[in-house]
C-alpha cells in the first residue's frame, strides 16, 4: 500500500530498464539516462526523463529547429504532467496525463506499480508492446532529491 506522504516530493532517475516477456533486459534510454519525477502535495505529477546523448544541434530556440531535428531529440525522451491518484489499499498510482510530449498519452491514465524503500522509489510502468511484437514493461528506479 502506498504511503502518500512518502511519495510526495522530488525524485531523480537512477535507472530505466525495459523488461521483456522473454527475459531480455535493456536500458530504455541507453547507458546515460537522466530525469526527474515530482509528486506535488496538491496532487500533480510531473515527469521528465530520457537519454542525455540524444542528437543535438546548435539552435538555441525550439522554433528554429527543423522537424527532423525535433524528431531526433524527442526519440529517447519522455515528458508529461497531470493529476495523480492513488488507488486505495493498493500499490498502484495512476498518472492522469493532461499534457504529454507523446500526444497519444494525453487524456489517458497511466498505471504505475510503486514501492518505496527508504529514499528509493521503484516503479513498474504499464505493460506495452515493442515494435517487434514482444510485450514488455519498464522498471524505473529513483532516489529522493
Amino acid at each position: 500500500m502506498i504511503d502518500r506522504d512518502r511519495l510526495i516530493g522530488a525524485w531523480k532517475l537512477v535507472s530505466a530498464i525495459e523488461v521483456y516477456s522473454d527475459g531480455e533486459r535493456r536500458p530504455q534510454f541507453g547507458p546515460d539516462a537522466a530525469g526527474y519525477l515530482s509528486y506535488s502535495p496538491n496532487g500533480i505529477v510531473t515527469a521528465v526523463l530520457g537519454s542525455t546523448n540524444r542528437p543535438g544541434n546548435e539552435v538555441t530556440e525550439p522554433q528554429s529547429s527543423t522537424d527532423a531535428d525535433l524528431a531526433g531529440m524527442a526519440r529517447q525522451f519522455i515528458a508529461y504532467a497531470g493529476p495523480f491518484t492513488i488507488v486505495d489499499n493498493t500499490d498502484t498510482v495512476i498518472h492522469h496525463l493532461e499534457v504529454s510530449m507523446f500526444t497519444g498519452w494525453q487524456g489517458t491514465g497511466q498505471a504505475r506499480t510503486v514501492r518505496i524503500d527508504g529514499d528509493t522509489l521503484r516503479i513498474a510502468a504499464s505493460p506495452r508492446t515493442a515494435p517487434d511484437g514482444r510485450p514488455f514493461h519498464t522498471e524505473l528506479s529513483w532516489t529522493r532529491t
